[in-house]
């Protein structure tokens, strides 16, 4: 492991960089590593060539509203990535270019809002290493480098709880609660599960029914007009969607409406037909391995980790809303090492904290 003297000497000269120098740094590095090699190579499987086809048919084609792929509707997957493809692809004109550009855009600014989030909830120095600590599983440079829609989804979800994190822990803010449910809904009309903030709820106001320790105003009627955010970003597609199913009115289109209505989304979840794996599948097959080195860190960083339990609400938020997406990924028998990416980020943020504890405490790794 790292000295102490060696790491405590690394978190000096981070703290010398002016905060502002050092979040551009920091963007800058990430937008480099994430950018690099864009046009440079044909999609990879296993899903990138298929959503760059569907992508290339939409345009060629001139119908958007229900994905091709082959002459046949492709009810896999909602629209909203898909669409993202296309849009580049019809304003260049080249696929090769471009369809690795949304992901990286989303990876960026997922380590932008990790780093402001930090900044806010706690200091300059933890928001730059959440920011770096992020970087460092092979599982978030991955899906921010290539044309999978997790890399989308998760900067969706990271902003849902951006939004409420906002707005619970250091409101109110009921613009970033709106937003938050906003982007809930553009996570759902991208894949399925961007509801996944919400989770969010269940740490936050059981805190708030153990210690009444919420900001002033974060509670109320206005509660509700999240959910109506939410839905109406849902509708935006899904009305028209529904409206060009009935003009259409053939048995194809109408199996596309079922299918991605009903069978890519409850009943995928509940009753799979592939994937299959056993509850700890995330646990023990990928966590470790894909969130390397992080979870090895947490474990290693036990005794201040214990001790920023006890004291810190948004630390303990942030690892209860992991804990219940692991767990609820973990529940159903379909399993893809992707699905937990959403939860890196926090989970980054979460370790980030402890780690500046320590540091600031003046305990080295061997110490911990």
């Amino acid at each position: 492991m790292l000295a102490p003297d060696s790491l405590n000497r690394g978190m000096v000269r981070l703290d010398q960089w002016p905060e502002r120098q050092r979040f551009w740094l920091i963007l800058l590095g990430t937008g480099a590593l994430l950018f690099l090699g864009i046009g440079l190579h044909s999609p990879w499987p296993p899903d990138s060539p298929r959503f760059v086809e569907v992508a290339r048919e939409m345009v060629e084609s001139g119908q958007w509203m229900l994905p091709m792929r082959g002459g046949e509707y492709y009810p896999e997957k909602p629209p909203v990535f898909i669409w993202t493809l296309a849009l580049l692809y019809w304003l260049t004109g080249n696929l090769k270019l471009t369809y690795l550009i949304p992901n990286a855009l989303c990876g960026l600014l997922t380590v932008g809002l990790v780093y402001d989030l930090g900044r806010r909830l706690w200091n300059p120095r933890v928001a730059a290493l959440a920011a770096l600590l992020l970087l460092l599983p092979t599982q978030f440079v991955l899906h921010a480098k290539n044309a999978q829609i997790d890399g989308m989804l998760m900067a969706w979800v990271t902003i849902g709880c951006y939004g409420l994190l906002r707005h619970f822990l250091l409101g109110p803010a009921w613009g970033w609660y709106l937003a938050g449910f906003a982007f809930m809904g553009l996570g759902i009309i991208t894949k399925g599960v961007g509801f996944l903030p919400v989770f969010l709820l269940v740490p936050v106001l059981w805190w708030h029914w153990r210690d009444r320790a919420l900001p002033g105003g974060t509670l109320g009627w206005r509660l509700w007009l999240g959910p109506v955010a939410m839905l109406a970003v849902i509708a935006c597609w899904l009305v028209p969607m529904l409206w060009y199913v009935q003009h259409l009115n053939t048995p194809e289109a109408l199996a596309y409406r079922d299918n991605i209505l009903f069978r890519q989304t409850g009943h995928r979840y509940t009753n799979p037909w592939m994937h299959v794996e056993p509850w700890y599948f995330f646990i023990a097959n990928i966590i470790p391995i894909r969130w390397f080195p992080l979870p090895f860190l947490l474990v290693a960083l036990w005794r201040p980790l214990a001790r920023a339990w006890r004291v810190d609400p948004a630390l303990r938020v942030l690892l209860v809303w992991v804990a219940l997406v692991v767990a609820f990924f973990s529940i159903s028998p379909g399993k893809r090492g992707l699905y937990v990416l959403p939860a890196l980020p926090m989970f980054s943020l979460a370790l980030a904290s402890v780690l500046d504890r320590a540091i600031s405490s003046g305990q080295g790794p061997s110490r911990w």
